[in-house]
Formats: C-alpha cells, sequence, structure tokens
C-alpha cells in the first residue's frame, strides 16, 4: 500500500536502489559518453516504462548521448522519457531538466531522417501538461488527456499503453501534492482533480491510506499540511539602535 503524504525523496528519485550495478557503471562511469552503450540504456528504460520503475539520471545519461550522437535519436524513446518525467514529480526539476537536454522535434527528425510526426505533435502537447501539472491545474490536465486532440490520441494509443499505469501514477503524484496543502477536502472534488468516479475516489483514498468521513477525505498530518502556531522573539539592546535614532534625528 502507498501513501500519499509524504513526497519521495530526492535519494529514491536519483539512486533507485533497483538499479542494476552495470546500467550504475555506465552512468556514472567514462562510460556513459560510449555511444555503443544506448542500446543497454534504452533496454533499460524500456523496462523501467513496463514495470513502472523510475531512474532520472539513466534517463538524463541517454539524452546526453542523443546529444552527442543525434543520428542515434529515438523519438519513441524520447517521448517515453518525458512522460516518465511527466509522471514522477508535480514540482520538481525532472521534466524541465529533460526538456533541456533536446532539440526542436523538427530538428531531431532532421537528425535521423524520419518522417514519423508523433514526437512534433506530442512533444509541445507533453510540455503543456507539464505546465498544467507544475500550476496543479489538475482538472485542466485531466481535460486535455481526455481530449480528442490528434496529440491526445497519439499518446493515449501509442505510448501511454506501453506503461505500468500511467494515469495512476499522475494520481499519485497529484495526491502528494494535494496532501502537502490540505487536512480534509471534499470528495466531489478530490475526484475531479483525480479524474475519478465517487465511488473509484474512496477506494483511492483508501489506496493511499487517506480517512473518509462522510463526503470529504481526511489527510494525515505529515509536516506540510499542519499549521502549527509560532511565536519569535527578538531581544533587541537599546544600544543597537542607537545608530538608527541617530540617522532618524540626522
Amino acid at each position: 500500500m502507498v501513501t500519499a503524504t509524504t513526497p519521495k525523496s530526492l535519494r529514491q528519485w536519483h539512486s533507485p536502489s533497483a538499479r542494476p550495478e552495470v546500467i550504475h557503471e555506465l552512468i556514472h562511469g567514462v562510460d556513459r559518453y560510449n555511444p555503443s552503450n544506448l542500446p543497454f540504456m534504452e533496454e533499460y528504460l524500456a523496462t523501467q516504462v513496463k514495470e513502472g520503475q523510475y531512474d532520472l539520471l539513466a534517463y538524463l545519461a541517454i539524452l546526453k548521448l542523443y546529444q552527442f550522437n543525434p543520428q542515434h535519436s529515438n523519438p519513441d524513446v524520447i517521448i517515453n522519457i518525458l512522460i516518465k518525467a511527466l509522471s514522477a514529480t508535480v514540482a520538481g526539476p525532472d521534466f524541465n531538466l529533460c526538456l533541456q537536454m533536446l532539440r526542436e522535434p523538427s530538428a531531431i527528425l532532421q537528425d535521423i531522417e524520419s518522417e514519423d510526426e508523433a514526437l512534433v505533435v506530442v512533444f509541445p502537447y507533453l510540455q503543456n501538461l507539464h505546465e498544467l501539472s507544475r500550476s496543479c491545474q489538475f482538472t485542466k490536465f485531466w481535460a486535455e488527456i481526455n481530449s480528442n486532440s490528434e496529440a491526445a490520441n497519439a499518446l493515449r494509443t501509442r505510448y501511454l499503453p506501453q506503461h505500468s499505469a500511467p494515469l495512476d501514477s499522475f494520481r499519485f503524484v497529484f495526491s502528494t501534492s494535494i496532501a502537502s496543502c490540505f487536512r480534509r477536502i471534499s470528495l466531489s472534488q478530490l475526484g475531479r482533480w483525480l479524474d475519478l468516479p465517487q465511488d473509484q475516489v474512496v477506494e483511492w483514498c483508501k489506496k493511499v491510506e487517506w480517512q473518509v468521513e462522510g463526503a470529504d477525505a481526511v489527510v494525515p498530518a505529515n509536516g506540510q499540511n499542519d499549521v502549527k502556531a509560532g511565536v519569535v522573539k527578538e531581544n533587541v539592546q537599546l544600544n543597537q539602535l542607537t545608530k538608527l535614532v541617530a540617522a532618524a534625528a540626522y
């Protein structure tokens, strides 16, 4: 059972325990710049996508190899990396870190002499989803996901099916963001933010270990959503005000 009350640590995101030793050596050693290692890294990404795991440094290593060897760029790998980064965190830098290592989609396709326009269509769409997620516009996020646009259809039919429970991954990071701000929230509002019907909202609350009281979900205190009154005392000596008083008199 997962708990959406405290965010994952950066250590969990950047140094996952599930990372194989051989991949660890490729990422941190001089071989990270060897293009012959791309098939191993891309295979590792495929495993991550299928099993729902996450390894940001591995994804950045792949994109760095694409930077140095643009002729080896794989648009499907790029999109899957962006999806993984998008579903990993609301406020973290993961998506932007990946984005800054990429050129314009049209330039990438020109490098590999590809006529597949999926990257051109989906790339800006993912950027828009990231902005909606980052600004906590969750209702608009789901409206975009469920729309009939070309990009949304490509994402839903071509890419998301490759991932392990991708929509639940989005819901989990949204729940983590919600948990940092709320102690109590109505089930109807939560359903809109998580794109879930009423009966499934209750099940989701159980999944993330939130309590349900009547028509509300109750989020446990987690250090971010529990407001505590504080008293700040300052001990200022008169001689410390001498210069201030003198300046005012002058």
